[in-house]
């Protein structure tokens, strides 16, 4: 979208200021709460919150907010939005803006500015704000008159949410903030609809599936809100069906052909299904690293059957340009995934593939999630997932529950060992795998979710990273569910530097501060729990107290299985057995580090 396009407002906002025609222009859109930050760039728009109907949540840091819209984005479906100030204000929510570009979620980031008389000549809290902020969004734009304000803005959330959703960023000077809008012009142009799916791929995809003796499904974020629509098309074909880490959910994992996560430290029985398959159907992923493994290894049964004409590799995104960027399809299929998926339902035959189902639940029966109970009574990380994830089980509490986590062992074991059964319900960091994210996110998903039971399963080194905005909790009383699985280690990375780099540790252990007195110096209830046998009280008070609580859960340190190393095929894992957590001073693994 080119920066000089001009845009303008609607007569109807004459003798608004600048700054106000922004709050209108965010009430137009239906916009129900703001995460931000002041600052003497941004008060022109920041007073307009002053008795306004949407809500302004204040973090306790601009990437903070940033995380925090990207939660209520990920979990309500709705755009987030983040105000910040100039300058620092604007350099700290790069981070943010990554992530969510990398992970598709819908945000408009708005971030005041100098004067336009003084932009350029290093002014207090200046920075290049467009220029920093291009390569993270799918739009950057600095408004350039009063009378564009309201037009920028309904353009910013249209290509936010246009085929790949995902970041915009508005620069908005402090002089036009402040100007007053004296008559109108055109509003901003509309965007052209997405195209139906095309007739004849969607025909050869249907011909594929209904001859297929091995198909799976891969199922990725793009179809997050299609749930419906891929149960009603997996079972009316009996097709396995697995999920990336944004999509867990989107397909009942109690549901006999889920095959639930599949990937670098996704379930080993989806990563056998998906090298053994002879036709992979992905719809709305787009064949992520962590997804695929060594590309030149990725799919060899699906290759093969390509070239016989009765299989290969399908795949169906929204976006043209995802096509052969990792993994070269067979048959591409663009277009809205839900209508090609309606579409399709009627033409697939229902084959009962007796031998692959069997051999599908053959591999979940013997490659099952599984770790060590620690010695001594101790507890793990796996363990306490398990716990809290048997307490909302037990206490029917599934439907209105999301997780939060941050990044590293917490994160995949959480994967692991929850049973994701609706969409959006997990909330984490993928593509950019931020440390830090879960706190702030988990805000996020509260204040878009008030009435739902939020978790965060957090690791002490990500947890370290925000824990400043327990400032917010405690502000707005927030009744986050806070577990800190205390292992006072970067432990996925330790594992790293023991498997790949000799043994030699730097930087991977943490000096913590005492969690539970953190807490409580914030007026926030505290949990602690030490032993196995200590943990069903543990969770339960956890979960049971009706406000904001910390759990600080001390963990003993291990490794997380299944994992494929670099540069291995997908099927070729190290898995629950080959060795363990104390056996890492002798295991000697080829290649480099995963990134």
């Amino acid at each position: 979208m080119p920066a000089s396009r001009s845009y303008a407002a609607s007569a109807e906002s004459d003798g608004l200021l600048g700054g106000q025609l922004v709050a209108k222009a965010l009430r137009d859109q239906g916009v129900r709460t703001v995460f931000g930050y002041s600052g003497g760039a941004n008060l022109p728009v920041l007073d307009t919150f002053h008795d306004s109907p949407i809500q302004f949540i204040m973090n306790r840091s601009e990437q903070c907010c940033g995380h925090a819209a990207e939660g209520y984005a990920k979990s309500t479906g709705e755009t987030g939005v983040i105000l910040t100030t100039s300058g620092p204000g604007l350099t700290n929510i790069i981070t943010p803006l990554q992530d969510a570009k990398g992970d598709s979620v819908p945000i408009v980031a708005l971030s005041g500015q100098v004067s336009t008389s003084a932009v350029g000549t290093d002014a207090f809290q200046e920075c290049s704000s467009v220029d920093l902020t291009r390569p993270c969004t799918k739009w950057s734009y600095q408004v350039q008159s009063v009378e564009e304000v309201e037009a920028v803005i309904d353009e910013a959330f249209a290509i936010a949410n246009h085929r790949k959703k995902g970041p915009v960023f508005i620069d908005l000077p402090k002089d036009i903030m402040t100007a007053t809008l004296q008559g109108g012009a055109l509003p901003a142009a509309a965007h052209p609809p997405i195209p139906p799916p095309d007739e004849a791929a969607l025909n050869e995809v249907v011909r594929l599936i209904n001859i297929a003796e091995r198909p799976i499904i891969i199922a990725g974020q793009g179809i997050i809100d299609a749930k419906e629509e891929l149960t009603a098309l997996a079972e009316a074909a009996n097709i396995p069906v697995t999920t990336t880490l944004h999509a867990m959910g989107v397909f009942d994992e109690l549901n006999p052909l889920s095959m639930h996560m599949l990937g670098m430290h996704g379930a080993a029985y989806a990563n056998y299904a998906v090298q053994d398959s002879d036709l992979i159907i992905a719809i709305g992923s787009r064949f992520d690293d962590r997804t695929t493994g060594a590309v030149a290894k990725y799919a060899p049964k699906a290759l093969a059957a390509e070239k016989e004409g009765r299989g290969g590799i399908i795949h169906f995104d929204i976006e043209k340009s995802q096509f052969g960027r990792i993994v070269q399809p067979t048959l591409a299929v663009e277009g809205n995934a839900a209508e090609a998926m309606r579409l399709m339902l009627p033409r697939v035959e229902h084959k009962e593939r007796t031998d692959w189902v069997n051999r599908c639940l053959q591999w979940k029966a013997e490659n099952s999630f599984q770790y060590d109970h620690a010695e001594g009574g101790k507890i793990k990380t796996q363990q306490v997932i398990e716990a809290i994830h048997d307490f909302v089980l037990d206490n029917n509490m599934h439907d209105k529950t999301f997780v939060s986590t941050g990044v590293g062992n917490h994160q995949m074991m959480s994967c692991q060992f929850w049973r994701w059964r609706k969409p959006r319900s997990i909330v984490t960091s993928g593509s950019l795998g931020t440390m830090g994210f879960g706190l702030p996110a988990a805000i996020g998903i509260q204040v878009g979710n008030p009435d739902d039971t939020v978790v965060l399963i957090d690791g002490d080194g990500s947890f370290n990273m925000t824990l400043n905005d327990l400032g917010t909790v405690m502000e707005h009383q927030l009744p986050i569910k806070m577990a800190i699985m205390n292992d006072k280690r970067q432990q996925m990375v330790h594992v790293w530097q023991r498997l790949f780099f000799d043994g030699r540790l730097v930087a991977t252990d943490n000096t913590n501060p005492d969690f539970v007195k953190l807490a409580e110096s914030y007026g926030i209830k505290a949990v602690q729990c030490h032993t196995a046998e200590d943990l069903p009280r543990a969770v339960k008070e956890f979960m049971e107290y009706p406000g904001p609580v910390l759990g600080d859960f001390h963990t003993v340190p291990d490794i997380c299985l299944p994992m494929v190393a670099p540069g291995k095929a997908l099927d070729d894992m190290h898995l629950f057995g080959d060795f363990t957590i104390d056996d890492l001073a002798t295991v000697k693994m080829e290649g480099q580090a995963p990134s």
